[in-house]
């Protein structure tokens, strides 16, 4: 849903789902793939598997209610504000929107899953960090290559595909102003890269040390709610030039869509609006 929603950027924070039907059949099929990830992840026993299922299925229930209605509200504004032309407020707007709910969101499922985390053995927290080792070995392959030939490309390429997403093919003078965006901001990807690699190292660290549900939930919570606690200068200062060159990034592309373009942008926008209020609402027709 995170990627869904980050529509409200118009496009720029992750690939978005093919249509209508298959965001819906993702979403209704959420906990299910959450109780895959975390036997991947985990490496939970039955146990710790029972323990784990209701507690997905309770959040499961409670984002549908609670979150969904924020997010298609948030898709229809944005979706407005596409049409008329989106400014430099509008970006910051989204960004902010953004952040706050997948705070809140995050915080709310490490809470809830707290419990379950804190009887992992070392074992498992052992297979966690092998896997999370994989992960970021493959991110660091595809994205962050030494090679200029290689990196530049592919996070060129990751950003593109993320723009027409929304606003289908993009003219070459588009690209371009893309481009621009990307080689500038190559320092950026590198130290989100460093800033996810801190978060999982402290991820661990925690679940580690803390064996007490509770103080281990507002851990976790706080790692998701307050991420700048533990974050560099540099990073923050890369971060907000990010924000602001982004801003200025999506205006130039806002005055430069055809009438095409900007149809498609708010016609994605408003599919998954209407995407989120349809789930919200079968959660009210279950009750």
């Amino acid at each position: 849903m995170k990627n869904a929603a980050l529509g409200l950027l118009f496009a720029i924070g992750a690939p978005a789902l093919a249509s209508c039907s298959a965001t819906r059949l993702a979403y209704d099929n959420a906990d299910t793939v959450l109780r895959f990830m975390a036997s991947s992840y985990l490496d939970l026993d039955a146990a710790q598997s029972d323990d784990l299922t209701p507690r997905i299925v309770r959040f499961h229930q409670w984002h549908r209610s609670s979150e969904l209605p924020a997010y298609a509200a948030l898709l229809r504004s944005a979706g407005e504000r596409a049409a008329k032309g989106i400014t430099a407020e509008d970006v910051a707007w989204g960004l902010a929107n953004v952040r706050l709910r997948y705070r809140g969101f995050a915080a709310r499922a490490a809470e809830d899953a707290a419990p379950v985390l804190a009887t992992l053995a070392p074992a498992q927290l052992a297979a966690l960090e092998r896997k999370l080792a994989e992960d970021n070995a493959k991110f660091a392959k595809k994205f962050l290559s030494s090679d200029d030939k290689d990196r530049r490309p592919a996070q060129l390429k990751r950003m593109l595909e993320r723009f027409r997403d929304f606003a289908g093919e993009l003219t070459p003078e588009q690209e371009a102003r893309i481009e621009r965006f990307a080689l500038d901001h190559e320092r950026h990807v590198a130290l989100r890269f460093e800033d996810r690699q801190r978060w999982q190292r402290d991820l661990v660290a925690a679940l580690k040390e803390q064996r007490e549900s509770q103080a281990l939930g507002r851990s976790l919570a706080e790692m998701f709610t307050r991420p700048e606690l533990r974050r560099s200068e540099e990073f923050v200062r890369e971060d907000k030039r990010w924000d602001e060159d982004l801003g200025q990034l999506i205006v130039d592309l806002d005055r430069s869509l055809s009438p095409k373009q900007r149809a498609q942008v708010v016609r994605r926008l408003s599919d998954y609006a209407e995407d989120f209020a349809v789930l919200a609402g079968r959660r009210k027709e279950a009750a």
